[in-house]
């Protein structure tokens, strides 16, 4: 975050009740640069509430969000503020992103409907955008009261969700890649299930208890397939296939 190529911004950085050496860390890079502010919770309250505390401490009229184990490119937070100073009606702005395996390393990047009615008409079966891309309207997360407190999982999608129900939200993916974003298989499952329950409970608040149970239902027959190692075989002969050389391709290319 400190290397942005746009520099009128604060970073401020919430322990969420680390025990490891997070702490020396957080604090040595705010004594030595007065945009960093360190807040430390005393107990671990998860990321929904970790990040309400970030954005009520602060008075900035954006909101950028980005968790620990993810980098943000240097052109990140000056193309979304550009953005939303000449968009005025958006509340809510991600992008793209390079997704990284933290157990193999493998790269793809991810691309997210760049508009409002196709960011709505999918809602149902797909997050609006990748969470650590958003840079989000203050006045969107005191509209919305900010993220739901006590979900550990899947807190960002149930906060798009609330946000599609009012009136004057608008939603919007720029076509840039703007952070690298770590993924762990471990959570992947419980992720499946938080996303089921946000559908359900979204479905309920709206009236569309139908479309929510069949929203729940299928990503989580999704993830049974998923867990039955299907795709996990799929995707190992994809990436053997994407980064294999071929010796004939080699030798041409060295000729």
């Amino acid at each position: 975050m400190l290397a942005q190529d746009y520099s009128d911004f604060e970073v401020l950085i919430i322990d969420d009740g680390s025990t490891d050496g997070t702490r020396d860390i957080a604090e040595a890079f705010a004594k030595t640069d007065a945009r960093v502010r360190y807040l430390h919770l005393a107990e671990n309250k998860g990321a929904a509430a970790a990040m309400n505390v970030g954005w009520r401490s602060s008075e900035s009229p954006y909101v950028a969000i980005l968790d620990a184990d993810d980098a943000a490119m240097p052109h990140r937070l000056g193309a979304q503020v550009a953005f939303l100073d000449q968009h005025s009606d958006i509340s809510v702005v991600g992008g793209g992103a390079v997704f990284i395996e933290k157990d193999t390393g493998f790269r793809e990047t991810v691309w997210m409907p760049t508009h409002h009615r196709d960011l709505r008409r999918r809602r149902w079966y797909q997050s609006p955008f990748v969470h650590p891309t958003v840079m989000i309207r203050r006045a969107f997360l005191e509209l919305t009261g900010g993220y739901t407190e006590g979900l550990r999982l899947g807190e960002d999608y149930d906060l798009w969700m609330r946000g599609f129900q009012e009136a004057s939200v608008r939603y919007a993916n720029l076509p840039v890649v703007l952070v690298e974003y770590t993924t762990r298989a471990v959570q992947r499952w419980q992720m499946i299930r938080a996303s089921a329950r946000v559908r359900h409970l979204a479905g309920k608040r709206e009236g569309k208890r139908l479309v929510g149970m069949a929203a729940a239902t299928r990503i989580l027959a999704e993830g049974v397939v998923e867990r039955s190692g299907v795709f996990s075989i799929r995707d190992k002969i994809v990436r053997s296939l994407t980064t294999r050389v071929q010796p004939e391709a080699a030798e041409e290319r060295s000729a």
